[in-house]
């Protein structure tokens, strides 16, 4: 972007000095870590770093038993089971999961993914001739369908019964579903409110799978889909969630799913060596990339493949399709930046909404993204589809996205999502009327707050001081992501040397950084560490060899051509003054 917001780096709350006795036997930094998250004594930090989390009894959701005894019933008696997901990673394997569960178990269970062009987000009425003409004696949504309403009176009144499985925030009327599994919904007593919608979906199949005993099934062999759609769909990995996903990825390192296999080969991840983080940025996107330009059947088919040869060429195809994704999202991000510098400065300070026919919808909710973090405000970038504009809208932590399109419901065909991130339709005649109140409810929502993107570090280490062993126990805080992050560490007055871009078009730096104390001789110390900084090439004519910065980055090892290292991978850099 042309663009960036300075962050501000927030250093960590000190250890206390109880606790620093209490975590003795860990170095200085991993007891900071360790404080960071909430851990205070041994035993909780064990707890913590071997994912022992409590994975909590699925009967515990509400409506759990009666949606129980309904797919147990439709599995009995060979009734028809759709279920039907969304077209995202979260929604893909979610499907996955359900239908080859109720399968195994002697069940009648195919998909149904809407076509996000043509049908639109969710279980909408534009999507229910097509599942109805699959003839279902029973609808299985899994995330989306918790503000379904009218589409489930529909289902009602066609005979056929509908089971909601979803994550979202529902409003205050709730479909008259058979069941509503989701923990946020009202009397919802479950004592985690953060599973994905693939963790609803495999608490459902779980509590299914307990009914048929005889069967031999172990369910803990989808929880490869489970880690993949928790992490994708950016989850909080923490509580059973993590307990969860490392389980998933131990599951995904033993390679027994054909299609994560012919997935991770395309992306060039070292098999067995799967992390979040690869999931996040390699694995997902390509997974995303079918149902943002086409349809997830690809996807969809590649998760169920059970063989290589039958999953390769779906990952090829999702690869190149993710390749064709990047192109068009570059291409849209060029004009929503044109758009974003050609307005007033003042009308970028509460929200950035701009739409275009040309743009495809599949791929402006990356755009949006990219909006929300240059300029640090709520963006919505939308396509316009005759008298319809389908946005997708970002947001920062100061403004809850998902409540504020609450307030111009009135405004809007359709709505929903999270508090970061969430969709919407609208009538094109009703665009300036819903941005201005938006700007409003913006506005009031900010008045007083210091707005400025704000980095939470950490630790923060002397270079010099930088242990290798570091990485060991960085490993053992996997999975890492929202509310566990990966840790970020700041290190002062560090020298940069041999500083040169990289990337096609030179939009990233590789460069060492060094620190040095104590004079030539038995008392000189000096550490040289090599570090990328990716988006940072705008920086490549200003930053000399021998400038002295301060830096925030991830310690990590670098895989390449078969070789490890370390490296650090630098998130951000402030170059010092002669005052500092």
């Amino acid at each position: 972007m042309k663009r960036r917001v300075e962050k501000v780096w927030i250093p960590p709350e000190p250890v206390t000095d109880a606790v620093n006795q209490n975590l003795a036997a860990y170095s200085s930094v991993e007891r900071q870590l360790l404080f960071n998250r909430g851990i205070t004594d041994p035993e909780s930090a064990e707890k913590f770093l071997n994912a022992q989390e409590e994975v909590h009894d699925p009967f515990l959701l509400k409506d759990m038993e009666t949606a129980v005894e309904r797919v147990c019933q439709a599995i009995s008696e060979r009734q028809k089971v759709v279920v039907f997901g969304d077209y995202d990673v979260d929604g893909v394997t979610a499907t996955v999961l359900l239908v080859q569960v109720i399968n195994r178990l002697g069940g009648r269970a195919e998909h149904y993914i809407p076509d996000r062009f043509e049908e639109g987000y969710g279980f909408s009425e534009a999507a229910i001739q097509g599942v109805l003409a699959l003839n279902p004696d029973l609808i299985i949504t899994v995330d989306c369908g918790v503000r379904s309403i009218k589409e489930v009176d529909l289902m009602n009144a066609a005979d056929v019964d509908v089971i909601i499985t979803d994550h979202h925030q529902p409003l205050d009327e709730v479909p008259h579903a058979c069941a509503i599994i989701n923990p946020k919904q009202a009397g919802d007593d479950y004592p985690f409110k953060g599973l994905a919608g693939v963790g609803l979906a495999y608490k459902l199949a779980q509590a299914v799978a307990n009914r048929f005993p005889y069967m031999g099934l172990i369910i803990e062999g989808w929880l490869d889909l489970v880690a993949l759609g928790t992490i994708a769909d950016m989850a909080p990995l923490r509580d059973e969630n993590r307990a969860l996903v490392r389980l998933g990825l131990d599951c995904i390192n033993q390679n027994k799913r054909p299609g994560i296999n012919a997935l991770i080969a395309v992306s060039s991840i070292k098999p067995g060596k799967v992390r979040s983080d690869n999931i996040g940025f390699m694995l997902g996107p390509r997974l995303n990339a079918a149902g943002r330009l086409k349809t997830a059947e690809n996807a969809y088919h590649l998760l169920k493949s059970e063989t290589l040869e039958e999953a390769a060429p779906l990952a090829l195809s999702l690869d190149s399709e993710n390749r064709e994704r990047q192109t068009i999202t570059k291409e849209i991000q060029l004009a929503v930046e044109a758009y974003a510098e050609s307005i007033d400065e003042e009308v970028k300070k509460s929200l950035i909404f701009y739409f275009d026919e040309k743009f495809n919808e599949g791929v402006v909710g990356l755009a949006a993204s990219r909006l929300a973090e240059s300029y640090y405000r709520p963006s919505i970038v939308g396509a316009i589809k005759g008298d319809l504009i389908r946005a997708s809208c970002r947001s920062i932590p100061e403004i809850n996205i998902t409540s504020a399109l609450d307030e111009c419901a009135d405004l809007l065909v359709k709505h929903g999502g999270h508090a970061m991130a969430a969709g919407l339709t609208i009538e094109t005649r009703n665009a300036g009327t819903f941005y201005q109140r938006m700007v409003e409810i913006i506005q009031r929502e900010l008045d007083g707050k210091e707005i400025q993107p704000k980095v939470f570090a950490g630790a923060e280490i002397d270079l010099l001081d930088l242990p290798p062993s570091l990485i060991n126990f960085i490993a053992r805080l996997e999975p890492t992501g929202m509310e566990n992050p990966y840790p970020l560490l700041i290190s002062q007055d560090v020298t940069v040397d041999r500083v040169r871009p990289i990337g096609k078009e030179g939009d990233h730096l590789r460069f060492n950084v060094k620190k040095a104390a104590g004079k030539k001789g038995l008392d000189f110390k000096e550490v040289t560490y090599n570090a990328v900084a990716f988006n940072f090439g705008h920086l490549a004519d200003r930053l000399k060899d021998g400038d002295h910065v301060n830096i925030l980055y991830a310690y990590e090892v670098n895989e390449f051509n078969g070789n490890s290292s370390l490296q650090l991978n630098v998130r951000d850099i402030h170059l010092r003054t002669s005052n500092d």
